[in-house]
């Protein structure tokens, strides 16, 4: 009877674009309001859903090809969460010439497209949704408007036709086993033991690819990520490679069921590893702020991939978390960038120096946001971070030793690795661009104005929040993790 819901948070992003489009030709104040309103009415539309679901008055819905359910509706939820703050933001730069009326009207597609990615089983329209958001993402990059987002645009698309080839043969092979490449309709035993385990590999890497998995993820992520307009910086590591996780997950776990299950955990874990660790090392090296950025959401994104990787209840809440979490630091920290550029004109942090006292609400945020990225205790990160490392205790991995109450895994350890890495590196990069020598060219700067700063301040403000009172997001999370938890058992 309500089959059509499961279209809504598609379907209303699109109806937003049309509409930005027939309200830019008629007023530029109705089309500002509009902009927001709209954005914060399909946010609560989406969390009206989910509450629906998680009370048991709506059941999952499904229209076709697309199933909305728990884990869909909460990545619908962050889009236009990150999606309203992001347009907000984004007045700022109505006044350039080059950020018409088709800034706006892709950034509602993209939202569209994300979270059609999130609410599908069928690899194929997965897919679809995928390459349709890297379309329209790469167009979003070109705002940039410099020689160096065209050629991250151009290697951004050139890697997606090693993901359509790794999912489409996966896509053949799976259709020749089990008759559909819905996999939601997957019987039990339809798929060979030897052919689990081989598209399992090609949808993790597929899909993957743009969730900022290695190897392929260090060569169009920092690139794109950095190039972009803050705001799509914000949008594209805060939730967009999110989507692209969650689809990547949702084509693996069906597969868990391989009898070398034990094999598959490792590899899946083992690469999230990797991508902590040479994500943050890449990112200590790097001089440019948005590209130290870039690199650390290639290491924030092995988290999460570990944390799915181990599949248990605890993990998988913990990387839904993370999911959340990440959103707001990372997103808070590019927007930041924005308000620099805005303000100073330059990404090289060692040509910044003293603007604390001239930006000090800036510098306060910046501060904020890194450290809940490190996972300093009483701020959202050490609350994901450390679900994780239970999740892998869950997973069966024996702990080498406990500190201060901790219980540590090989994989909680490199975890805490990371984590000091990450202390270390964005730290420095506070205290050379906030508390080093202020420069005298600098002397007239402040902090950005209220479309910047409030959505950098209620990301700050949420990392707090939600590191004091985690219990705020761990319903509607667990509810989610539960029903991602399921596929590894279909």
């Amino acid at each position: 009877m309500y089959d059509y819901l499961a279209l809504m948070p598609i379907i209303m992003p699109i109806i937003g674009a049309l509409l930005t489009y027939a309200l830019g030709k008629y007023s530029e104040k109705a089309q500002d309001v509009f902009l927001v309103a709209y954005s914060a009415l399909i946010f609560l539309v989406d969390v009206a859903y989910l509450v629906l679901l998680q009370t048991g008055a709506l059941k999952p819905q499904a229209y076709g090809f697309i199933v909305l359910d728990a884990p869909g509706i909460v990545i619908s939820i962050l889009i236009a969460f990150i999606g309203t703050l992001a347009i907000f933001y984004s007045f700022v730069y109505k006044d350039s010439k080059h950020y018409d009326n088709t800034y706006f009207i892709m950034y509602f597609l993209l939202m569209g497209m994300m979270s059609g990615l999130a609410s599908t089983y069928n690899v194929i329209v997965m897919l679809i949704f995928l390459e349709a958001a890297t379309v329209i993402s790469s167009v979003l990059i070109l705002f940039g408007r410099t020689k160096r987002s065209i050629k991250a645009a151009y290697v951004y698309l050139a890697i997606s036709i090693i993901e359509v080839v790794l999912v489409v043969t996966g896509a053949f092979i799976l259709y020749n086993d089990a008759g559909t490449i819905d996999l939601n309709l997957m019987k039990p035993g339809s798929v060979s033991q030897n052919d689990m385990f081989l598209l399992a590999m090609l949808f993790f890497f597929g899909f993957g690819t743009k969730a900022g998995l290695l190897p392929l993820g260090i060569i169009w992520l920092p690139p794109a990520h950095a190039e972009a307009p803050p705001p799509i910086s914000a949008t594209m590591s805060g939730i967009l490679i999110k989507a692209s996780v969650i689809a990547m997950i949702k084509a693996v776990y069906p597969f868990y069921l391989i009898s070398g299950v034990e094999t598959l955990i490792l590899v899946v874990a083992s690469f999230g590893v990797l991508n902590m660790l040479v994500g943050v090392i890449m990112a200590l090296l790097s001089e440019d702020i948005k590209r130290l950025l870039a690199y650390h959401s290639i290491s924030q994104m092995g988290y999460i991939i570990m944390g799915l990787g181990f599949a248990t209840p605890t993990a998988i809440y913990g990387a839904l978390f993370h999911i959340t979490n990440h959103m707001l630091f990372k997103g808070c920290l590019f927007l930041i960038t924005g308000a620099l550029i805005l303000r100073i004109n330059t990404r090289k942090i060692h040509k910044m120096g003293g603007l604390m006292w001239q930006m000090p609400l800036t510098g306060a945020c910046f501060l904020i946001a890194s450290l809940a990225m490190s996972g300093v205790p009483f701020l959202n990160g050490f609350v994901s971070k450390e679900l994780i490392y239970e999740g892998s205790i869950e997973a069966g991995y024996p702990i080498v030793f406990s500190i201060f109450g901790l219980d540590l895994t090989i994989f909680s350890i490199f975890g805490w690795v990371t984590s000091l890495l990450t202390f270390t590196c964005l730290i420095h990069a506070f205290y050379v661009m906030f508390m080093g020598k202020p420069r005298e060219e600098f002397k007239d700067a402040k902090d950005p104005p209220v479309f910047m700063m409030l959505p950098i301040l209620i990301m700050a403000g949420l990392c707090i929040v939600l590191g004091v009172y985690p219990d705020l997001a761990s319903g509607a999370l667990e509810f989610a993790a539960n029903a991602l938890f399921g596929l590894t058992h279909i």
